[in-house]
């Protein structure tokens, strides 16, 4: 697990909140504070498309995209006021997890490993944690690594300067 600190809030903010950059990322969390507190749990209720029509309305994952999240959360933030905080906690989607594992020399098979961001705004400062998630015991600690060298490579290679804590 790393710690990056976004120096440059303005940039990293238009990125997260209007472009695609993050829309493959899933949302287990979103939690805005402004004049009051907002929070998303993105996990599916699959019940609500027991109804539809069309196979392809209805998710695959278990939890939305952060391009079906980013919308609300960037009505909730924009405006004159700056929000007390936030917090958004991301997985990496199924597809760009096995991209991931296909450099990744580990004995430990992609459906028992979720790898996770955390982005969190507080007292004027953007954090972005790392974590990474496993369904058993291991001793392996390959999957972290490579999610550790990944998220700065990814945040620099699209512009977002970082400051590794």
């Amino acid at each position: 697990m790393i710690a990056v600190r976004i120096p440059k809030q303005k940039n990293f903010m238009a990125k997260l909140l209007t472009t695609d950059l993050f829309d493959s990322f899933l949302v287990e969390e979103a939690t805005v504070e402004t004049y009051n507190t907002f929070v998303i749990d993105g996990r599916i209720h699959r019940d609500f498309y027991k109804d539809s029509d069309n196979p392809e309305d209805i998710p695959t994952e278990d939890f939305s995209k952060w391009s079906k999240i980013r919308p609300l959360c960037l009505d909730l933030i924009k405006g004159k006021n700056t929000p007390l905080s936030f917090k958004f906690v991301l997985r990496l989607c199924e597809s760009d997890k096995e991209d991931l594992f296909r450099n990744l020399d580990s004995d430990i098979s992609p459906e028992n490993i979720s790898f996770g961001i955390n982005i969190k705004y507080t007292q004027g400062t953007v954090i972005v944690t790392t974590g990474v998630s496993y369904a058993l015991f291991t001793l392996d600690k390959e999957a972290e690594k490579a999610w550790d060298k990944y998220v700065p490579s990814f945040l620099e290679s699209n512009d977002i300067e970082t400051e590794i804590l």
